[in-house]
């Protein structure tokens, strides 16, 4: 993997710094145990390993949430074997009953494939919270950092989490570290993930960089100097710094700050006294 100069890292600091960050919070919680919806992408991978080593393989539990082409069943089997390979436990449950009930309530023939999409990922939040309830533990979300600043995940869906584990790294960092991993005796899974092309999979032939328009290794350079490069919104400056165009890096930014409710509490008014 070609990860551009800018967004190098150390993976086993990078580790480590997850790992101690989600060991001191179930520390604080006073809480031991984390549930995980496991999709067999990135993200999910680099969180399951995070929370094992953190808290123990024996105290991470996921949930592998099938759902027709929301689930390939290459991602599925590699779900699967990644859960054997950390030694957590797992459960299917197969959501497509649930979704087929809510598409019913809709009366329109021709339905808004983002809505329907989202419903999918708020079923599986619902699971993994009744999950979570049951087991008095704490849902341990998936969402990296590119996704946190593109505002790229399904409010009260995915992004509806106790924690976000990999929001400390860009979607090309958590790709590298997963690299890392699966450079170690019997962790190949890891670098079988890395390899895939990032996609939520919400519909049949769904890419992230296919809809967004862009790679991640452009994504996350922009968001680079936009934050480490202290550029801010300042498009030309990016732009010369990326060598990508205005008109882009423009795009980009404009579909971060569409999206940045995702990211803060609901606003409400001021306290009436």
């Amino acid at each position: 993997m070609n990860v551009p100069a800018e967004l190098a890292i150390d993976p086993e600091r990078a580790i480590n710094h997850g790992v101690e960050w989600v060991k001191e919070y179930f520390a604080r919680a006073r809480i031991n145990t984390a549930v995980i919806g496991v999709s067999g992408g990135s993200d999910s991978a680099l969180t399951a390993y995070i929370c094992c080593k953190a808290i123990g393989h024996e105290n991470v539990k996921g949930l592998i949430m099938p759902l027709g082409d929301s689930m390939s069943a290459s991602d599925m089997r590699d779900a699967e074997e990644l859960c054997e390979t950390l030694g957590m436990g797992n459960r299917k449950i197969d959501i497509e009953k649930i979704f087929d009930e809510i598409a019913k309530t809709n009366s329109s023939k021709n339905q808004d494939r983002i809505a329907m999409a989202n419903v999918k990922a708020r079923i599986r939040m619902l699971l993994l919270y009744k999950e979570a309830n049951e087991r008095k533990a704490i849902v341990a979300g998936t969402d990296d950092r590119s996704e946190h600043e593109l505002g790229y995940y399904t409010k009260y869906g995915d992004g509806g989490v106790d924690i976000n584990v990999p929001e400390y790294l860009y979607k090309t960092q958590v790709r590298s570290v997963l690299y890392h991993l699966g450079s170690k005796e019997n962790m190949k899974i890891f670098t079988r993930i890395a390899e895939k092309v990032p996609s939520p999979q919400l519909w049949k032939g769904h890419t992230a960089e296919g809809e967004l328009g862009m790679s991640y290794e452009d994504i996350d350079r922009i968001f680079y100097y936009k934050n480490e490069g202290g550029f801010g919104d300042k498009i030309e400056s990016i732009a010369k710094a990326t060598g990508i165009k205005p008109s882009e890096v423009r795009r980009i930014i404009d579909f971060s700050h569409s999206n940045a409710h995702k990211n803060v509490l609901p606003p409400a008014p001021s306290i009436f006294i």
